[in-house]
């Protein structure tokens, strides 16, 4: 019998988005001929905004041009939001055929992942009917969103076929919730946004964070934790955080 399967989790620092977008790609490709383990890159991103395969399309508060971060439209799924420093981005490459995680129970997981990261630090959150995401206070339009979700499940051929995923989650720790007042964050108007900070009070440090996020994760997924400093990417290293 074999034993539990690894995962590589590797903390980056602050990314650019295209650039994390690059690793992804790659990571995927490899992991879907089976050339690497399933990897999850923690990290945070400078300012940006990001939207899935629709585009924002009425969600921009302002004219783009004065959104005063990059609008990127990706291929995942999910409506606008943005990313910037004291978020925790989780991007997990992970084959979800061998995981044997169909897509919604792949998703369930990695809500389950926050749920349990933000306990450590007192939150009681939770997800609802109908919506992605984890999310804080009464259920219902009174909740406000700590973490964002938003997955591609990608078709790079080999072994695994098309499921391998990209993209993932956004856990607002210490980032400034302002920014998220130029947009409909996610396409829901009724709701609003909220982080760690404006929670409890606490500033956490982002990688003690991703630590607690590293090992929900590897639960959730059933995967043993193994931690690397830089997972490698077109035969070089990914940089130094």
């Amino acid at each position: 019998m074999g034993g539990i399967a690894i995962c590589d989790f590797a903390w980056l620092g602050r990314v650019e988005y295209e650039e994390a977008w690059q690793y992804q790609r790659e990571l995927a490709r490899r992991r879907a001929l089976g050339e690497i383990a399933d990897t999850i890159l923690l990290l945070e991103h400078p300012p940006v905004f990001t939207t899935g395969r629709r585009g924002p399309g009425a969600n921009l508060r302002l004219p783009e041009e004065a959104l005063g971060a990059p609008l990127v439209e990706t291929d995942r799924g999910g409506d606008i939001t943005f990313h910037g420093p004291g978020q925790l981005i989780a991007y997990p490459i992970v084959d979800l055929r061998a995981a044997s995680l169909s897509v919604v129970s792949y998703v369930r997981a990695l809500e389950e992942a926050v749920v349990r990261t933000v306990l450590t630090y007192g939150i009681e959150a939770h997800t609802e009917c109908g919506l992605t995401g984890v999310w804080v206070g009464e259920t219902g339009p009174p909740a406000e969103k700590i973490a964002a979700i938003g997955v591609r499940i990608g078709k790079p051929g080999g072994p695994a076929g098309g499921w391998v995923t990209t993209h993932g989650l956004a856990l607002n720790v210490t980032v400034d919730l302002e920014w998220f007042e130029r947009i409909v964050p996610c396409g829901i108007g009724e709701r609003g946004v909220t982080s760690i900070e404006s929670l409890t009070g606490q500033r956490p440090r982002l990688e003690d964070v991703a630590e607690v996020l590293r090992d929900a994760l590897g639960y959730v997924l059933g995967r043993e934790v193994r931690v690397v400093d830089s997972p490698m990417v077109t035969g070089r290293a990914m940089p130094a955080p």
